[in-house]
């Protein structure tokens, strides 16, 4: 699910969220219920799961999910708990099973790749015992674009076509399914989810924080997401400039193309720098005119988020023998590095027994329009 479009601007001051729905478990909790188990999420990218056999276990809140591919391509996801007495199937994280099965390594019961119970070593029979009844906890799974999406809602999911919104229009002409994974890298951060969140959802920070990226993005360097965030520009109702400082045409240490740039993309979306698609509250992508990266959000706790960043890369790019891996993640990675440490810094202030909320500015519209989802979602707004 997304966050409404944002507004120009706040015309006025806004209070943001009370403090403690930054800390405070049992609200954290009800955050889990609310958004991270009824939504849908990114879970990997689909060639991570290529192979009949191959595995992925994925750990939302405190919910462990285990994804397959079986022997007919088909992609399944369960809960990654045994219908017996409920032990962890599966401690890995990803992989290839043995076989065509999942077998519980407590008493043996025994799953199909589909999640049907196939039977239970050393088991005794009893009359009332049937294996249909124990077929593993299904949830929702589906693809896009490259892409292997869960939904912990299972049958009542709505499509993850609708939930998509706009993206799949906006990334159109990015041959998104085509890209392979060249580098990942995961940070945990010591703060709230949200907290994460609304640092993306504005560029206030930006001069104060990322200064590599403010040369990069010159508009960020005042404060400001894009030239429509600026009154004057919208007065003289100019043409925006280009989004990148003169000459560099990607997210880089020189802004120069770190491989084979995208064909099918056309003038605006050269012209942008940078164009984003977000799927709240799991992950979001920024395609480049020669790459793209998928940040995956996941709560780790009421005080504590895992960060997964993969940079997606043209196979053609990955075989050249100039590719430098470092000078193409690097980049990114110093901004996530600045972005995980300033969060990390906001997450402890608001334990203050003085602060309970604070205001929004007008160039944090963004963060409203998060904000008010959230309330939203909790019902605290129609």
């Amino acid at each position: 699910m997304q966050a409404e479009p944002p507004s120009p601007s706040l015309r006025r001051i806004e209070p943001t969220l009370p403090s403690h729905y930054y800390f405070d478990p049992e609200h954290y909790r009800r955050e889990l219920e609310v958004f991270w188990f009824r939504n849908w999420l990114y879970a990997c990218r689909s060639e991570t799961l290529a192979r009949p056999r191959d595995f992925l276990v994925l750990e939302v809140g405190d919910q462990s999910l285990l994804l397959t591919r079986a022997r007919d391509g088909s992609l399944h996801a369960f809960h990654n708990t045994c219908r017996h007495r409920g032990a962890l199937l599966c401690p890995g994280s990803q992989g290839r099973l043995t076989g065509d099965s999942i077998i519980c390594p407590y008493h043996g019961w025994t799953y199909a790749l589909d999640g049907r119970l196939l039977g239970a070593r050393h088991q005794l029979a009893t009359a009332d015992f049937r294996k249909r009844d124990y077929a593993l906890h299904a949830i929702a799974v589906d693809e896009w674009a490259g892409s292997v999406f869960v939904n912990l809602a299972g049958e009542q999911a709505p499509p993850l076509r609708g939930a998509l919104g706009s993206v799949p229009d906006e990334l159109a002409h990015w041959p998104l399914a085509r890209l392979r994974v060249g580098h990942r890298a995961d940070r945990e951060v010591a703060c709230n989810w949200k907290v994460f969140w609304e640092n993306f959802s504005e560029c206030f920070h930006c001069p104060g924080v990322h200064p590599e990226l403010c040369e990069l993005v010159p508009i960020y360097a005042r404060g400001l997401q894009s030239a429509g965030d600026d009154p004057s520009h919208v007065e003289r109702a100019e043409a925006a400039p280009p989004a990148l400082a003169p000459g560099a045409l990607t997210w880089s240490l020189d802004g120069q193309p770190v491989g084979v740039l995208f064909s099918g993309l056309d003038e605006p979306e050269r012209h942008a720098g940078q164009t984003f698609g977000v799927l709240q509250p799991g992950a979001f992508l920024v395609a480049h005119v020669d790459h793209a990266r998928i940040v995956r959000v996941l709560p780790r706790g009421p005080e504590r988020t895992l960060l997964s960043v993969e940079w997606l890369f043209p196979a053609e790019t990955l075989a050249s023998p100039d590719f430098d891996l470092e000078r193409a993640t690097a980049f990114a990675a110093r901004v996530v590095e600045q972005d995980a440490s300033i969060c990390e810094l906001h997450q402890r202030g608001l334990h203050s027994r003085r602060f309970d909320t604070g205001v929004l500015v007008p160039q944090e519209y963004g963060v409203h329009a998060f904000q008010s989802w959230i309330r939203r979602g909790l019902g605290e707004l129609d």
